[in-house]
Order: C-alpha cells, then sequence, then structure tokens
C-alpha cells in the first residue's frame, strides 16, 4: 500500500470519529504531517495506527484525551520526532513535481497571456526575450523562496493547530506570509539584471515547454505516490 492509499483510507475512517475526537485527532494529524522533512509512508502509517487505536477506543466509550492524554501538542511532538527523515533522493523525488508544476505555471501563463496582450492591446511581443544568466539566477532565488516559503507556512500552521486563535486572526497571518512571498517573488523578476546569451521564445514554445513539463511532474508524482 502507498502513501496516497493510507491518506484516502485515513479520510474513510475518520468520518467515523464523533466531533470532539475529530477535533483532537485532525489536530495531531496536521502537526504530525507538517513535520519536515519524515518520510511519507511512515507518516502515513503511524496516523493510521493512531486513528485505528481511537476508533476502537471510541466504541468503548472514551475520548481521545483519555487515550492520548490531554496535551495533543506534546504527544505529537514525541511521534514526529520517532519517524524517520529523508534521504536525499527521496527529499529531491517530494520536490521535484513541485518544481515542475512551479516552472510551468510560469511558462503557461506566459505564453497565454503574451499573445492575448498582444492581439487584444497590442501591448508586448509575441516572442519572450530571455537572457539565460539571469534565468538561471532567477529560478535559482525562485526555488530557493519557493522552499523558504513553504518551511514557514508548515511551521506556523504547526504553531497555530492547538490555539484557540479567532479564524479570522488565523487567515490575516496567512494572508500576510503569502503577500510577503508573492510580494518577493515579483521583486526577484523586476531587479534581476540582463545577463547572459539572449533568445527569442515563441509563445506556442513556452506553452509547448510548459505543458511538458507539467505532464512530466505529474507523471513523476504519480508514479512515487
Amino acid at each position: 500500500m502507498k502513501a496516497q492509499e493510507l491518506i484516502k483510507l485515513n479520510n474513510e475512517k475518520r468520518e467515523k470519529l464523533n466531533d470532539e475526537n475529530l477535533k483532537y485527532y485532525e489536530g495531531m494529524l496536521l502537526y504530525i504531517r507538517t513535520s519536515w522533512g519524515k518520510k511519507e509512508f511512515e507518516t502515513e502509517e503511524i496516523l493510521s495506527e493512531l486513528l485505528d487505536h481511537l476508533l476502537d477506543a471510541q466504541e468503548n466509550g472514551k475520548t481521545a484525551k483519555e487515550v492520548f492524554g490531554q496535551e495533543p501538542r506534546e504527544y505529537a511532538k514525541q511521534i514526529t520526532n520517532e519517524l524517520p527523515k529523508m534521504n536525499i533522493k527521496e527529499r529531491i523525488l517530494f520536490f521535484t513535481p513541485a518544481t515542475l508544476f512551479l516552472i510551468a505555471g510560469v511558462l503557461l501563463v506566459n505564453g497565454i497571456f503574451n499573445p492575448l496582450l498582444y492581439y487584444s492591446l497590442n501591448i508586448g511581443t509575441l516572442n519572450k526575450t530571455i537572457h539565460l544568466g539571469s534565468l538561471l539566477l532567477e529560478s535559482i532565488l525562485v526555488l530557493i523562496i519557493f522552499a523558504i516559503f513553504i518551511y514557514i507556512i508548515m511551521r506556523a500552521t504547526r504553531m497555530l493547530i492547538f490555539k484557540n486563535i479567532n479564524k479570522k486572526i488565523e487567515f490575516l497571518i496567512y494572508w500576510i506570509l503569502s503577500t510577503l512571498y508573492l510580494g518577493i517573488f515579483i521583486l526577484i523578476f523586476l531587479f534581476v539584471p540582463d545577463l547572459g546569451y539572449v533568445i527569442a521564445v515563441p509563445f506556442y514554445i513556452q506553452i509547448l515547454l510548459g505543458a511538458i513539463l507539467a505532464i512530466s511532474g505529474y507523471i513523476i508524482y504519480k508514479v512515487n505516490n
């Protein structure tokens, strides 16, 4: 059984929990899943075991607090510390689809909107002028910022899970983080200077490359999940 199959099974079995136990368990689930760099299959396996244990206890009239204790954060933290970490190969396979989707998104947006703007508003050109040195530097910076953003979001999620914070405040926190990320993302493309050899890429080539990268990312994701 693969990790995605365990996740699907977990989603189905969670529906059997009552509201109190569901809230407790989903807090632990979110805390454990947002652990940085832990092996996905082992993570889902332990979550499945915890759910089975809780379902058995619920049938006997027990609550999650009686089974796992009054401090779900501490209990989840202990479990997280015992989970094995991903090796280098697993980390690469884990982040490769997201990286390909990110690059594909940029290519597809450029490839689709450039001709629309050109023909409807006479703005821009059909060919995208690319400085290879700038492209390399922008790609590296975007990937670094993306990884940092994901890490910060995961850390923020773990900090907020078991706190009774107003949903509007929680939304505001995530909105600020997302806006900050988007702002840095835009600044990268605005301020990276023109470097290296120049090539002109037609819009249809951008669309084609974007589609190829998106399909490749999807295939890699499905093969490993």
